[in-house]
């Protein structure tokens, strides 16, 4: 009997033994699997998946923030930004330094400037106010810093710009000199348009229509070359341009991204200024409390969410300035009279004061590509560029050249 419950308290030993290995084993196995699975999700989510792709199919649009900084880690500005990468568009918002933006989303507090959060925080700092401003989750954000924006332009060939007026130009290491024409930037003379302001007190919106000129610009480039076109679907100069941004952007991200330029036209980049006042702090105020920037943001998110591709700009929504760079007397006052009969506003017209130009070009003063274009499919004009200056009234300038197809031999 007694051998009985030995041999029974023996077995039952061993199946407790038996029993905690089984479990052992099976948290082990679960563990394994869990670990496993969450490796797979994570490797699917990071190489696959794209918030861009995903909103393709919803049709819907995206929010995102691109954060510039100067060689002294000092802000140039940031854009906020709205996409479709279903209707391959992109509509930004730009906001100086002195922008002030709301912590956490507090209106009830007073606003701090874009620069002193970037300054005390960081870039996740200005990110954060940020969103909590416009009440918009920002699904991507990039900053960009100088050194690497100037590697980019670098990488992309440099950006061929209009120098309107004679460029001589020499401060803090930066050197700028040019005559009036059209110029190839490469990085370095990039860097240095950015610092170079000729307005005293309105530094930091020069800044920011001086980087304008060269996104725009860049964009122009991309709209008539299809060999640029073509680079957007390489990998190799995806990784390239990326390797030089800070960005929670992953590889299908960076992908779907590049698609969208690799498809665009003159109705697929709006870049706008921000509706804002000086406070008595010096601060670029959105007015309302930021209420006006929801708006603008919200009928940006209209723009590039249109189902068609069917222009909403007329020629009347285009006022043109005409100027003379030719010997032909009387031309600008001619064209000027012509293009109000083909529906523009052409208001102002004279003699361009710099030089005699070969090529007749057309400059975008706003933002609004589609309305330069416009004006050059009109003219017979391949020449287009942006010349940013929000301070005039005519949204585009038409510059007649001696090539213009108007002129009397």
């Amino acid at each position: 009997m007694n051998n009985d419950n030995k041999d029974n308290k023996k077995q039952a030993k061993i199946l407790k033994t038996i029993s905690k290995t089984n479990k052992k084993a099976l948290i082990l196995l679960f563990v394994f699997i869990t670990i496993f699975v969450s490796i797979i999700l994570f490797i699917f989510y990071y190489f696959f998946r794209s918030e861009l792709h995903t909103s393709k199919k919803d049709d819907r649009e995206l929010y995102f923030s691109i954060l510039f900084i100067n060689e002294n880690e000092i802000p140039y500005g940031a854009y906020i930004g709205v996409v479709s990468s279903l209707h391959n568009r992109i509509g930004l918002v730009g906001l100086p330094k002195n922008t002030g933006l709301w912590v956490n989303g507090d209106k009830n507090k007073r606003s701090v400037s874009l620069e002193r959060l970037y300054k005390d925080g960081g870039s996740k700092s200005v990110f954060n106010s940020i969103e909590g401003t416009i009440e918009k989750k920002l699904s991507y954000t990039m900053t960009i810093k100088a050194k690497e924006f100037s590697d980019i332009v670098d990488i992309f060939g440099g950006v061929d710009m209009y120098v309107e007026s004679p460029i001589n130009f020499t401060n803090n290491g930066y050197e700028l000199s040019f005559d009036v024409g059209i110029w190839p930037f490469q990085g370095n003379k990039a860097l240095a348009y950015l610092n170079y302001t000729t307005i005293s007190g309105y530094e930091s919106f020069e800044v920011l229509y001086r980087l304008e000129d060269i996104l725009i610009n860049a964009m122009i480039s991309i709209i008539q070359s299809s060999e640029l076109k073509s680079i957007m679907h390489s990998s190799s100069f995806r990784r390239k341009i990326f390797s030089k941004v800070r960005s929670n952007l992953r590889p299908p991200d960076i992908k779907s991204l590049f698609n969208i330029l690799a498809n665009v036209n003159e109705g697929s980049l709006i870049i706008e200024a921000l509706d804002a006042r000086i406070d008595g702090r010096g601060v670029l105020e959105p007015i309302l409390n930021g209420s006006a920037l929801i708006k603008q943001l919200d009928n940006m998110a209209l723009y590039v969410g249109l189902k068609t591709q069917r222009s909403e700009i007329n020629n009347e929504d285009i006022n043109v300035i005409v100027l003379n760079a030719t010997d032909v007397s009387g031309l600008a006052d001619r064209i000027n009279i012509r293009m109000r009969y083909r529906g523009f506003l052409a208001g102002e017209y004279g003699n361009f004061p710099y030089a005699k130009l070969k090529e007749s070009v057309v400059l975008i003063r706003d933002g609004q590509i589609e309305k330069a274009f416009k004006v050059a499919r009109e003219c017979r004009i391949s020449k287009v560029y942006s010349s940013t200056d929000r301070r005039v009234l005519n949204n585009a300038v038409l510059i007649l050249g001696n090539d213009y197809y108007e002129i009397k031999r």
